[in-house]
């Protein structure tokens, strides 16, 4: 059970004075906490949706985020332009998310603009949403970032948040 710390309280005013520290009132009380998952629709990234949903309950909130790039995820679409082909290609992503979330799960298929890149777009996802914590899978590759993967490498270094890495 998480327990949740609220601001410094005296019980009793007596029993402050007399004492050389102040009271702390602790009230357990159910923890809603918000999870991102970064998603690819990779066996990692499914494995990741896995241990949030575990870590999260029934009180928890999960979030599906999904950064396409057009100038990678739109290549081998057939389209007249590339604004078609990525209307394409991000509803080939919410239709397979919505797949694999579970229910209440809320789901966002970003596209990058020109000059962004994935992890700081999904660093900004996370600060949008209130993000308690980024969930994200791990490469099974050499060295350390084919090890944690470029994007996940990024995020680590450049959040204040927790980050929770799963093992592909």
């Amino acid at each position: 059970m998480i327990m949740m710390v609220r601001r410094w309280t005296p019980v009793d005013r007596t029993k402050e004075r007399s004492q050389p520290a102040s009271y702390v009132r602790i009230r357990p009380r159910r923890c809603r906490m918000r999870f991102l998952v970064a998603w690819d629709g990779s066996d990692g990234a499914q494995a990741a949706l896995r241990q949030a949903q575990t870590l999260a309950g029934p009180d928890g909130q999960i979030d599906l985020v999904q950064v396409l790039n057009p100038l990678t995820d739109a290549a081998d679409v057939q389209a007249p332009s590339t604004r078609e082909a990525m209307v394409i290609v991000s509803e080939r992503a919410r239709a397979e998310m919505g797949r694999q979330a579970p229910s209440g799960a809320t789901q966002s298929v970003i596209l990058l603009e020109h000059g962004e890149d994935v992890p700081d777009r999904l660093l900004r996802e996370a600060e949008r949403l209130g993000t308690d914590i980024i969930v994200i899978a791990s490469r099974r590759a050499a060295g350390l970032r084919g090890v944690l993967g470029s994007v996940t490498q990024q995020v680590l270094h450049d959040t204040t948040l927790p980050v929770l890495v799963v093992r592909a």
